[in-house]
């Protein structure tokens, strides 16, 4: 993981099968890149297949989850902003 006070990302494996219920950011915009495998993203209750090199825009507000394929892994790329608060020592 990687992040700023403006953009968080983020890189998840999926094994075959594995799902993330769907959920919602109030405050976050995500941008989804599918590095490797297939599956699904949920996006407002819409079920969008998805490979390699697949881009899902998903606005604040806007329930979404993510499913792998059954018969493989899936790598995804994820990038939110805005992102986490870093504390700062003074």
């Amino acid at each position: 993981m990687a992040s700023s006070e403006k953009i968080v990302a983020e890189m998840v494996c999926y094994t075959p099968g594995q799902v993330t219920p769907n959920h919602v950011h109030p405050k976050q915009d995500e941008i989804f890149y599918l590095v490797e495998g297939n599956g699904a993203m949920i996006v407002d209750e819409e079920e969008i297949p998805v490979g390699p090199k697949s881009v899902i825009f998903v606005p604040a507000r806007v329930s979404h989850g993510v499913k792998a394929a059954e018969d493989g892994n899936l790598v995804l790329m994820f990038f939110k902003a805005p992102g986490s608060t870093i504390s700062k020592k003074k």
